[in-house]
């Protein structure tokens, strides 16, 4: 093994006892897992106490360890994720109408948004859009209506752990830069159902968004369409947040949310 391999044992002997742990018959005790596994006693014995306080595994009444429900809670996660960029992409086969726009899927982690799917059009947008990429939550419009599809404590809870004085300078002049722009903002997307970043991101860039619910009715996800402020006028804006909103409810429908 080599030394930059090497640098976190604690680490891989963890990953090589969850490994063990799946493929065994029955769950193993702490000895089982130091001799298969050639650790000391004292070693694996640390790993199982802090895997377990982690949930990684769980203690059976046998005094053996099985896997435990915090790799269940991740897993479930990433299937999520997966179910929803796929469900994003089948809908977006059924629209040729949305040629036109660059379409964007994000979530909310923290004060950004985080795009996990896209499809650019042959527009040039001046700007470009791609998986991986992070920007600020409150300039973009899929995470404003991320924010908006939040309950009010949900919202307020928002707030208290991203303080004003934490956020980012605006990107462009247009950047919501206060609580007060931003409470409104929210305010006005709850009672027309989307979200409109005008230039808040880059200049001559629009996005209208509107947020994909779970089945539960928790908003998941945030679909935006992008067009050049030149090409604006061909539309209303109205018509261009109803485009978003009837995309992200298709999403949404697709996840197994059925509106009241």
């Amino acid at each position: 093994m080599s030394k930059s391999q090497d640098t976190v044992p604690a680490l891989r002997r963890a990953v090589r006892i969850l490994d063990m742990v799946k493929d065994a018959a029955k769950p193993p005790l702490a000895a089982d897992v130091a001799r298969q596994l050639d650790l000391p006693r004292s070693t694996a014995h640390g790993l199982l106490a802090v895997m377990q306080e982690l949930g990684l595994l769980e203690k059976t009444v046998t005094q053996g360890y099985r896997l435990g429900t915090r790799l269940l809670d991740w897993a479930g996660d990433v299937t999520e994720k997966r179910d929803l960029v796929s469900e994003f992409y089948h809908v977006l086969e059924t629209r040729s109408d949305l040629e036109a726009f660059t379409v964007t899927l994000t979530m909310l982690e923290g004060a950004e948004v985080v795009y996990v799917a896209c499809r650019n059009s042959a527009t040039v947008l001046g700007a470009s859009f791609r998986v991986g990429m992070r920007l600020p939550a409150i300039f973009t419009a899929t995470g404003n209506a991320m924010l908006a599809g939040m309950d009010d404590a949900s919202f307020r809870e928002w707030l208290a752990l991203h303080p004003v004085t934490t956020w980012p300078q605006p990107l462009t002049p247009n950047g919501i830069c206060s609580v007060t722009t931003l409470v409104r903002e929210i305010a006005e997307i709850k009672d027309r159902g989307y979200a409109v970043d005008d230039e808040q991101v880059h200049d001559g860039l629009w996005c209208f968004g509107a947020a994909v619910k779970d089945h539960s009715g928790r908003a998941l996800a945030g679909i935006g369409i992008s067009l050049p402020q030149a090409e604006l006028g061909r539309y209303s804006v109205a018509r261009l947040g109803g485009v978003a909103s009837r995309l992200a409810e298709a999403v949404s429908f697709r996840l197994g949310y059925r509106a009241e």
